[in-house]
């Protein structure tokens, strides 16, 4: 019996997961998800992109809401006719919170602009048309910053009058952006991919030679009053083959992804570090580094290729500050966008599917407590009688579980879609009593997290 169990629960153990049905589109060379928002206050995830449907059904059109459980549309209709999403071609978006608000930047192919959003109503306003691609947005001292290849805007589609934009752009209310000290030069192949803080100062990156009359090569540091160069900058002057595509604040260190093999005179493939003194080898070689965040005291990297040498077509790997390692055979295909969500890192990009064979539809969600890998440690705490104990099992209402460590445990039953149905907190509790009279029923999986091991049981649920 303790074999079959062990078989059972090491099977059972996976690590990436479905939401329902997933996303789709009509068009399968351009659908993905290229963003994704968290709103921890009203517990929303925000994915948005290039897609039609969520859950095959749900007519989304190329932004949508995860609640943990289900999908839903951002926006039926409005005033201006804009109906389930926003109309026009070849759309991918950024997103961040502002004042209570979903900002959102989009790409299509005769202009950009910025939306938003009220968290608590739909009344979505317009902040400005751009003339070309807008790459990235964030929040840096109460301000909002976007990024691009713009160096032109406007206050409305029909506006006739244009005013400097050179790269990127700050706005704090009302109805103007502002220069940042300049701007940084833009034109030709010369554009800002990504905006990060880090040390209460703002890093812009991507490919470009010059922030405020200053030279800086393809990253450049803003202070709320003036840019300043990072080192020598990232890359070779009048060479534009090294492209920065993402940021990331990590362990004291300003993590660089993108597309580039040679860098401030060492070799680094995909990924680097500035640690306030010099840029590093990233210590993995990675291929088109598009999206990394910091998740559970980690640092994880997604893109075309994220660490190979670790696993062969990794598309996701994470960092401890030591050494990188794998996450299993999670997207197939490249990713674009991660966010931390209901305590688990999601990852959305241009992949159906996860191990292969599991279809996810363009997001998918990644946690690590559910995956056992080490079996003997398994066995010792079976055989010291230690584990816990799920009883009555099957059951109708309730379930008890016993054997809980007296420090705060984690407690999240998932479905066999790997759906998390419930989710809770229990501290100094040796047993505790879940209610699953609202489960539907058949098998599911219960993992107990703590800072000293995880467990993992299956129950039933029996019908009423």
């Amino acid at each position: 019996m303790l074999l079959f169990l062990l078989s059972f629960e090491i099977c059972c153990a996976q690590q990436w997961f479905p939401l329902q049905g997933g996303l789709s589109g009509t068009n399968a060379q351009s659908d993905k998800v290229t963003a994704l928002c968290t709103d921890s206050v009203h517990h929303v995830l925000f994915v948005a992109g290039s897609f039609q449907y969520a859950n095959d059904t749900l007519l989304v059109k190329n932004i949508a809401k995860w609640d943990g459980t289900n999908w839903s549309a951002l926006i039926t209709h409005d005033s201006n006719g804009i109906y389930n999403g926003f109309s026009g071609p070849d759309l991918t978006f950024s997103l961040t919170i502002f004042h209570n608000r979903l900002f959102i930047a989009l790409n299509s192919s005769l202009s950009s602009a910025v939306f938003s959003c009220s968290l608590d109503s739909f009344d979505i306003a317009v902040h400005g048309v751009f003339n070309a691609d807008i790459n990235a947005i964030g929040v840096y001292n109460d301000t909002l910053y976007i990024g691009g290849a713009f160096s032109q805007w406007k206050t409305y589609y029909t506006s006739s009058t244009w005013y400097n934009a050179s790269g990127i752009v700050k706005w704090e209310g009302g109805t103007q952006w502002q220069q940042v000290g300049g701007g940084i030069s833009v034109g030709g192949f010369s554009e800002v991919n990504a905006l990060c803080v880090h040390h209460n100062k703002l890093y812009a990156a991507g490919i470009f030679e010059n922030a405020g009359g200053t030279y800086c090569k393809n990253i450049a540091c803003w202070n709320d009053t003036s840019w300043s160069a990072v080192g020598n900058g990232f890359g070779f002057s009048g060479q534009f083959d090294c492209i920065l595509l993402s940021l990331a604040s990590y362990k004291n260190k300003l993590f660089l992804g993108g597309t580039f093999h040679q860098s401030d005179g060492y070799i680094s493939t995909g990924l680097a570090y500035w640690n306030d003194t010099t840029f590093k080898p990233g210590g993995v070689s990675a291929d088109l580094i598009y999206a990394m965040k910091e998740f559970n005291g980690k640092l994880y990297i997604g893109g075309w290729e994220a660490g190979q040498g670790i696993s062969p077509n990794d598309r996701v790997s994470c960092y401890n500050d030591t050494s990188w390692n794998t996450t299993g055979a999670g997207p197939e295909n490249p990713v674009y966008a991660m966010e931390v969500f209901d305590s688990s890192l999601y990852v959305g990009g241009e992949f159906l599917h996860v191990d292969s064979t599991t279809f996810v539809g363009y997001i998918t969600r990644y946690d690590p407590a559910i995956i056992i890998q080490d079996t003997t440690a398994i066995v010792e705490v079976k055989q010291k009688g230690s584990a816990i104990n799920i009883y009555p099992n099957p059951a109708t209402n309730e379930i008890k579980i016993s054997n809980l460590s007296p420090e705060e445990n984690q407690i999240k039953i998932f479905n066999l879609l790997g759906q998390q149905v419930k989710s809770l907190s229990v501290s100094n509790e040796q047993n505790h009593t879940i209610n699953i009279s609202d489960l539907s029923s058949g098998i599911y999986m219960l993992t107990v997290s703590n800072n000293k091991k995880i467990s993992c049981k299956k129950f039933v649920k029996s019908p009423t």
